[in-house]
């Protein structure tokens, strides 16, 4: 039953809610077509009433925006009147600074056109002034010079007719050719001169003069003697070519290799033949002062010359003894008398040189003293070489020596040094002059003898010259 009920109830219920969604849905129906009629009618009135409002804000905004641009374009044109006004006002005044300033450059730039003109012009015509006057002036000038000339011409035709013998004289002076011819003995190609007699000179007073010879020429004209150039050929005196020792037969390897037998098989220099200069080389004593000399004993062979002749190494070249004697290419380096004692049968001396030396000129003086002391006063001085340069010969010393050697008796000998750097025709002048010079000398021992340390030349002869004055010496 409660079932019963409850589905009656709820059908009643179910008829409610039927009718009640009817009436919604009739409602809803009613509504929406009320508001769509409401809203057709709205949207028609709107439609009618939107273009009268719109054409009345056209109208309005017509007016509006005619009256605008109507004021704004009054406005535009005062402004650009305004404008135009005051631009050309501008431009007027702009136009007139810069065209005055425009006139102001262009007159400067004619003036200074005009100046430059002027002054070209005044240049041009100073120019022209100037050249003709310098042109009237050469014209001037020529003359005088043409009169001039004529008149030397004139002077000079009469000095010519007077004076044609001494010009020919002078022209032949200038034309006239020396003649020389070629020594066939000398190597060095130098020439002398023909043997024709001096030339006269007339001065102006009419007296004859004779031109003086220089010493060169005068030594050039020298002519050896057959023993002298002989002597030079067969020792091969002079400067010589490496290649003529080697023909000649000496070992040119060795050191002063001509003081050599030639010819040797050996590779070694042969024994001295003179059993003197065998003997050891020693020095024992050296003295300053005369009372410092030792004992004479032996038999004593000096050696003197200038400084820086060759008198150490031709001692040291004798014995073959390098080294034993000091050398030096210093002037002056032995300011001493210095002992040697060759063996117990010879004594050699070497003295100090004399001329130029590094030395003061009080110790140069006193050790001159000393040799000059020594050459005139020594007791066992049996002889004395005089060494003198080939290439220089004799100088004032030299004679000064040879002069007080003379007074004292005292043998000495010439020997000329240093010839392996001097031509040997010049060796053989050299030794003719100096033997013509010292002809009459009692003291002199002759020949002049030529040697050379460096090459050996001359010093096997030098040693049997030197052996035979200490066979026959006496103490």
């Amino acid at each position: 039953m409660a079932r019963v009920l409850g589905l009656a109830q709820r059908r009643k219920d179910g008829r409610k809610m039927g009718s009640a969604s009817v009436t919604m849905k009739s409602q809803n129906v009613r509504s929406k077509g009320l508001f769509n009629e409401k809203q057709n009618v709205r949207s028609k009135d709107l439609l009618n009433e939107k273009p009268n409002v719109s054409e009345k804000q056209n109208v309005r905004s017509k007016g509006l925006f005619s009256e605008k641009q109507s004021v704004r374009s009054k406005g535009n044109e005062k402004q650009n009147a305004r404008s135009k006004g005051m631009f050309n006002e501008n431009q007027n005044v702009r136009s007139k600074g810069l065209f005055s300033e425009k006139q102001n450059e262009k007159a400067k730039v004619v003036a200074r056109g005009k100046s430059r003109l002027t002054g070209r012009d005044n240049g041009k015509i100073q120019g022209t002034i100037r050249a003709e006057t310098l042109h009237a002036d050469r014209k001037k000038s020529c003359m005088v010079g043409a009169a001039v000339s004529n008149k030397i011409k004139l002077k000079s035709k009469c000095k010519s007719r007077a004076n044609d013998e001494s010009l020919m004289v002078e022209e032949e002076k200038k034309t006239r050719k020396k003649y020389m011819k070629l020594d066939p003995n000398d190597i060095t190609n130098k020439r002398l001169d023909d043997g024709s007699p001096k030339r006269e000179q007339v001065s102006e007073k009419g007296e004859k003069q004779e031109t003086q010879i220089s010493k060169n020429a005068q030594f050039r004209a020298i002519r050896p003697s057959p023993d002298i150039l002989s002597y030079v050929s067969n020792n091969l005196i002079g400067r010589r070519r490496s290649k003529e020792l080697m023909d000649a037969g000496y070992n040119t390897d060795l050191s002063a290799s001509l003081d050599n037998i030639p010819f040797s098989e050996s590779t070694e220099r042969e024994p001295i033949e003179e059993n003197v200069f065998r003997n050891k080389l020693q020095f024992f004593a050296a003295a300053k002062i005369a009372s410092s000399f030792p004992p004479a004993d032996l038999p004593e062979i000096a050696f003197a010359g200038r400084s820086n002749v060759g008198k150490s190494s031709l001692l040291n070249a004798l014995t073959r003894q390098w080294g034993v004697v000091r050398t030096s290419d210093k002037p002056g380096l032995t300011q001493t008398i210095n002992f040697f004692k060759l063996g117990s049968k010879l004594c050699l001396v070497d003295l100090p040189g004399y001329g130029f030396a590094y030395a003061k000129e009080e110790v140069k003086e006193s050790w001159e003293e000393l040799v000059k002391e020594y050459v005139s006063t020594r007791i066992g001085l049996n002889n004395v070489c005089l060494l003198v340069d080939a290439k220089w010969g004799m100088k004032p010393g030299d004679h000064e020596l040879i002069n007080l050697m003379e007074r004292s008796k005292t043998r000495y000998q010439i020997v000329l040094t240093k010839t392996d750097i001097v031509f040997p025709l010049d060796v053989a002048r050299r030794a003719m002059q100096i033997q013509e010079a010292l002809r009459e000398n009692k003291s002199m021992v002759k020949p002049v003898m030529m040697v050379s340390s460096k090459s050996g030349a001359g010093i096997r002869s030098l040693r049997a010259v030197l052996a035979k004055v200490s066979r026959f010496a006496r103490v």
